[in-house]
């Protein structure tokens, strides 16, 4: 079961509405209305090209925050709150699967790139996929941390994770869990960020993406063609079946595994991370 929650560990950890920090000072903040609501985003550097930063289901944009230093020529940072989390627009509903790649394609649209890597990092991971599936000649590469392609979560332990909303002791379980989130070697400022994004999460958010991972539709069978990066933490269920099949999901991909990082990996392994943007973004 903790495996699974550490997989799963976003969708215990959603959103808050923080503004920019100093050190983000270079970033823009924007917005683009869908029919469900604003989707509010911020863009650092310029270019026709694009790297888009994907949260995953407990998080914001602000996991990306020490991925702001990122710089590419020809490449534009783009750090997202899907509907439903961080600064974006916290409607009753609207939130599926076709409304979340809908409104990535209007941020996308609005910022008129002509291409777009995307780095996603655990939940986001099925919305990377997604979009891939919907618009496959937009993306140059894929980029996704500790997220899974295909379902690894047993049907048990969703209908648990659901059972939980029904609880009547919601907020304390709630705020239990938060305080024994797997954040060894973060620093207690990211502690603290990652805690007060989690109690602010709507139910029914949490709901919708237990929906998202519960639906077969989220698992059809899809071949990757354009060059994905996949990075892992030490966890057991990236094991060696789910390596050996993701030859045949994306056949041009590349895997790390990074023994010594858990979940959180933009915030962990900054350095790390960034150097293999800057490696993989423009197809070295």
């Amino acid at each position: 079961m903790k495996n699974a929650l550490l997989i799963l560990l976003p969708l215990f950890l959603l959103l808050s509405r923080h503004g920019l920090e100093p050190e983000q000072s270079g970033v823009v903040p924007k917005e683009v209305r869908t029919e469900q609501g604003i989707w509010r985003y911020e863009v650092s550097n310029k270019g026709k090209k694009a790297i888009l930063f994907l949260h995953g289901a407990g998080s914001s944009k602000k996991i990306w925050k020490k991925q702001h230093s990122v710089v590419l020529q020809g490449y534009k940072n783009i750090f997202v709150d899907l509907l439903g989390y961080g600064a974006s627009d916290q409607p009753d509903s609207g939130y599926n699967l076709a409304n979340w790649i809908k409104g990535i394609h209007l941020v996308l649209e609005n910022e008129k790139v002509d291409e777009v890597c995307i780095v996603a990092h655990s939940n986001g991971v099925i919305f990377a996929k997604e979009y891939y599936r919907a618009y496959p000649e937009k993306i140059s590469s894929l980029l996704l941390l500790d997220g899974m392609l295909k379902q690894l979560i047993k049907d048990e332990m969703l209908a648990w994770m659901k059972s939980t909303l029904e609880r009547s002791d919601y907020e304390s379980f709630m705020a239990n869990n938060i305080q024994h989130m797997p954040v060894k070697g973060l620093s207690d400022q990211d502690v603290t960020l990652l805690k007060t994004d989690a109690l602010n999460t709507p139910k029914t958010v949490t709901m919708a993406e237990f929906e998202l991972v519960n639906d077969p539709s989220t698992w059809e069978d899809l071949t990757i063609a354009c060059p994905v990066t996949v990075v892992h933490s030490n966890n057991p269920l990236w094991n060696d079946a789910y390596v050996e099949w993701l030859q045949h999901a994306a056949p041009n991909h590349q895997f790390y595994q990074w023994n010594d990082s858990g979940h959180f990996i933009p915030l962990e392994h900054p350095e790390r991370l960034n150097s293999l943007i800057t490696e993989v973004v423009p197809g070295k």
